[in-house]
């Protein structure tokens, strides 16, 4: 390892993962080259989502649309040969099966040599760093989920510390958020009506009415705030506690590594008025984001929700979110029994007939799930020196059992998801040319 900070250190960033199968015996070329880009820097960076290990474990926690992803031990064995060496672990389907599960996640990438941070036996052993020591410098990493988290309630998947005689509770590192509505002065009038005669104000809210903001909810949590706004509107904000305490360790790793990198996953969109997959990012993430950067991150690595554009702020590199680099969820190979309840699948359903059921079975609710990018870029002194965007897709016209294999796209397929990024990013002041399909970002001097 170096003592100074006088050489580049190379990265490449891909977005959330999924393994069910084993890549190692791939011949497929375009797989190859993302494995070859994948290898070929000194930091290797990956989402890395749900329970790696024994399938002895018990489901905790209901899901309807989702899946409950568990991935045999030999998983972690096949990202270590795609050549990832950082993975973050704080996302929804993290805390999908007991807390044994999450520690047996742990314990295979340990013995696999791939750094990991974001899940722990407690909450502070989750916000702790990762840290990854290279030829080239050392880098920390720290795992934050903001996918459930709305409102300041726990919820099940958030980690806790012991307090007294109760024990901490094994789970991830979490910034929840609050959701607020704008709504004009007859929609504010009719809300609070409704909820008058429907006798919800006699439930205790997060936070006092006023004449110009109202809680909204039917005695359980979240719930919603509305307030009085010139322009209708969703706006959301983080928690402060919850943001703080995770710059206390951004500030803490920057003593302690050459380079710190935030990753943040969140389900959260920016524009509720655009549809599902809006392509500008949630205002409390764009919020953290800067803040991070702020108290001495180098880097801001978003994922879970298909692209958002990039953003260099105070010539750092914000990635808001990288999409989807394998999402091989249609070969799971069990599933608990209430989510073939859920799909009304009778007791002799099984496996194949979940992915049929439920619309994701096909891919038909949106492209973007095929589509990703590998981020490719370079840091010297805290600088980022370049980066360039190299587009994957996973064979969604393939059998089932193939498909989710991330692929470096050409021709057509690379203009379309380049385009589509030039286009988020140009909303943040960032360049893109696509040359040879590849995306060339122009880095600020």
């Amino acid at each position: 390892m170096t003592t100074g900070k006088s050489r580049e250190m190379s990265v490449v960033a891909a977005g959330s993962a999924m393994y069910t199968r084993r890549v190692s015996v791939s011949t497929n070329e375009k797989f190859l080259e993302v494995v070859k880009l994948i290898r070929d820097n000194d930091v290797s960076f990956v989402n890395m989502e749900g329970h790696i290990g024994h399938p002895d474990a018990y489901p905790l926690k209901p899901y309807s649309f989702a899946s409950y992803y568990a991935g045999e031990p030999w998983v972690a064995e096949e990202y270590k040969w795609t050549g990832f060496n950082l993975a973050a672990l704080a996302n929804n389907h993290a805390s999908d099966w007991s807390p044994d599960s999450l520690y047996e996640t742990q314990q295979l990438l340990d013995e696999c040599g791939i750094v990991h941070a974001g899940t722990g036996k407690n909450l502070t052993a989750a916000r702790e760093p990762g840290y990854l020591d290279t030829a080239n410098g050392r880098v920390a990493l720290i795992s934050i989920d903001s996918s459930h988290e709305q409102g300041e309630f726990v919820q099940p998947s958030m980690a806790s510390d012991p307090r007294g005689a109760v024990l901490g509770r094994p789970g991830v590192n979490v910034i929840r958020y609050n959701t607020y509505v704008d709504v004009d002065d007859a929609s504010f009038a009719d809300l609070k009506r409704i909820r008058k005669n429907l006798n919800l104000e006699t439930f205790r809210g997060r936070e006092a009415d006023t004449d110009t903001s109202m809680f909204f909810n039917n005695g359980g949590n979240p719930g919603i705030t509305f307030r009085l706004g010139a322009e209708p509107g969703f706006h959301s904000v983080p928690v402060e506690k919850d943001l703080e305490a995770n710059l206390q360790w951004v500030r803490n790793a920057k003593q302690m590594a050459d380079y710190v990198f935030v990753t943040h996953h969140t389900h959260a969109n920016g524009d509720h008025k655009t549809g599902p997959y809006a392509e500008v990012p949630a205002e409390f993430v764009r919020t953290i984001a800067h803040a991070f950067i702020d108290a001495g991150a180098d880097a801001f690595l978003g994922h879970g929700m298909h692209g958002k554009g990039i953003e260099f702020y105070k010539g750092k590199l914000i990635l808001y979110d990288m999409g989807w680099f394998s999402w091989m969820v249609e070969t799971l190979e069990r599933y608990p029994a209430d989510l073939y309840d859920e799909w009304n699948l009778g007791a002799d359903a099984l496996p194949a007939d979940i992915v049929n059921a439920r619309p994701a079975g096909g891919f038909g609710i949106s492209s973007l799930w095929n589509d990703g990018v590998l981020y490719e870029f370079g840091l010297v002194d805290g600088r980022i020196t370049r980066l360039k965007l190299h587009p994957i897709t996973q064979g969604r016209e393939n059998p089932m059992w193939q498909r989710g294999l991330p692929m470096i796209a050409k021709g057509e397929d690379a203009q379309r998801i380049l385009t589509r990024h030039k286009e988020m990013s140009a909303a943040f002041g960032t360049k893109i040319e696509i040359r040879d399909d590849v995306g060339i970002v122009e880095v600020p001097g």
